[in-house]
């Protein structure tokens, strides 16, 4: 039990920047198993899935399945990593408050990286580019998004945008446009047209790039 306490001690002293991954995951697990004490699960889960950035990708039922850990466990590790997710999403959605460029449409979605079904997501602009909201607009399968121009549109009138920039992903990591995406990027920028409220990119979003349709390419993220 003395081993389990000494990275809270670390913590309390030193800060938790001070602590390596395995010993942060150990205080959120709190305990291990008979003759599997919490480091050892710890440092097994880190030797598995690399990552922290990785081991945010697997789902709660699988976490709850390694050794020494359990479904409360996995809970517990699971809450933690989403905290951290969504600090980091709204330190980026404080500092591009402003559009004005794919890349920084990218790091206001980013999160998105992370779902496991494709999901339309709309980010509502005024007449300056500043965001006003950021809304998600329905969510499809695995490989297909379903979205209807009159939904995007709804929205983009209630909050009286002036522009929008429609964001979707691809779970499978690439961001190659499909046959369907640009079918409907073409029906939602004649929509625009029509209405006024003009869309002014379509970003997709991959595990290490983006595919932007107004620059008409991918683009990796460092």
């Amino acid at each position: 039990m003395e081993d389990e306490l000494k990275p809270r001690e670390k913590l309390e002293k030193y800060g938790p920047q001070s602590l390596k991954d395995e010993e942060l995951i150990a205080i959120i697990l709190r305990h291990g198993i008979k003759n599997y004490n919490v480091f050892d699960v710890s440092e097994q889960i880190l030797k598995k899935y690399k990552t922290l950035s990785h081991l945010v990708d697997i789902s709660l039922e699988e976490i709850s399945k390694e050794k020494g850990i359990g479904k409360v466990g996995a809970i517990n590790l699971k809450a933690a990593l989403e905290i951290g997710k969504r600090y980091h999403l709204q330190k980026l959605r404080q500092k591009y408050q402003k559009i004005t460029s794919p890349k920084e449409a990218y790091h206001v979605c980013e999160d998105m990286i992370y779902l496991t079904k494709e999901t339309v997501r709309a980010i509502f602009l005024d007449s300056k580019l500043h965001i006003i909201t950021i809304k998600d607009i329905s969510n499809g399968t695995v490989n297909m998004s379903i979205a209807h121009p009159r939904d995007i549109f709804k929205e983009a009138i209630m909050y009286n945008a002036v522009s929008f920039i429609l964001v979707h992903n691809h779970p499978s990591g690439d961001p190659t446009p499909s046959m369907h995406d640009m079918d409907i990027t073409k029906k939602i920028m004649e929509s625009g047209e029509i209405l006024g409220i003009n869309m002014n990119d379509h970003i997709i979003i991959g595990k290490d790039s983006f595919f932007s349709f107004s620059l008409d390419r991918s683009e990796k993220i460092d």
